[in-house]
């Protein structure tokens, strides 16, 4: 029972912290898009 609850806590840490870590990291969709390897309206249809 322990352990159960040891592993929610650790969910709940992991998931309340990952979107401020992945900011600093710049793993954002602004950064995702303003990359140069990212085509935008040039791309075949």
């Amino acid at each position: 029972m322990k352990a159960m609850l040891a592993a929610f806590v650790a969910s709940a840490v992991i998931a309340a912290a990952a979107p401020t870590v992945l900011r600093e990291l710049g793993y954002t969709v602004e950064a995702t898009r303003a990359s140069d390897s990212v085509r935008l309206g040039d791309a075949r249809e």
